[in-house]
């Protein structure tokens, strides 16, 4: 139990900072492209960078299960299925990768592949969420301060 109090908080707190990094790492990719494009506003925006991430989730999703339903003899659907489930932290556990063949022992490569795709996969996820989080608290915010205003006119002087 220690583990879990002390393990989960660090977890959120190390794909929260790795999300943040992907972030900034996009924006300043989504600046330089717009550069070269000669765009007259080249600063990233939120659109941007939630088009970007969620792209990057999609390609992730998408290439790992092509991967895991290669390895896993799993339907494409059902390695999407998986890849979904296992990145968003939901994980249900109806699905497991590494169980066919005694894969943990067999295959090393297959194993250091999933590793390194769940991780990297939750982290541009994380990203993704992160992004379409803060979207949805600053429109929430804006709102709240238009009908403030609004209600504020309406009073008068």
């Amino acid at each position: 139990m220690f583990y879990a109090i002390v393990g989960i908080p660090l977890g959120l707190v190390m794909f929260q900072s790795i999300g943040e990094r992907l972030n900034k790492f996009s924006s300043v990719v989504i600046r330089k492209v717009k550069q070269l494009l000669n765009c007259q506003d080249v600063q990233a925006s939120e659109i941007n960078l939630i088009f970007v991430v969620t792209f990057l989730s999609s390609l992730t999703i998408t290439g790992g299960a092509a991967a895991f339903s290669r390895y896993e003899g799993w339907s494409y659907f059902d390695s999407v299925y998986y890849c979904f489930i296992t990145l968003t932290t939901i994980g249900f556990g109806d699905m497991v990768a590494l169980q066919k063949d005694n894969a943990l022992d067999n295959k090393p490569e297959y194993v250091i592949f999933a590793l390194i795709f769940i991780l990297f996969g939750l982290a541009i996820v994380a990203a993704s969420l992160n992004l379409l989080v803060l979207r949805f608290v600053t429109m929430n915010t804006e709102d709240e301060r238009r009908d403030e205003a609004e209600a504020l006119q309406e009073m008068g002087p």
